[in-house]
């Protein structure tokens, strides 16, 4: 489970009035939360030692994507 607190975006108030960069950034968003949600219970889940640089690595990447898009919803003045 994720130690933070988890974005709810369906719930995203005046998601009729997004414009296109917006709406794909909330969308983007969404798959990020998804990749982290996985690459978390990826690495939870693993016994295979040799698999455990791939995961780590896997879940790295996810936090920095998942970091980056919401720095950028920030930025645009997007509130979720």
């Amino acid at each position: 489970m994720l130690k933070w607190n988890k974005i709810e975006l369906n719930n995203f108030k005046g998601c009729d009035k997004l414009k296109p960069d917006e709406a794909i950034i909330l969308d983007s968003i969404k798959n990020a939360q998804s990749e982290l949600e996985q690459a978390t219970c990826l690495f939870n889940e693993l016994t295979d030692f040799s698999a455990v640089d791939y995961a780590s690595y896997n879940l790295l990447a996810a936090k920095a994507k998942y970091s980056y898009l919401i720095q950028i919803a920030k930025e645009k003045g997007l509130t979720i």
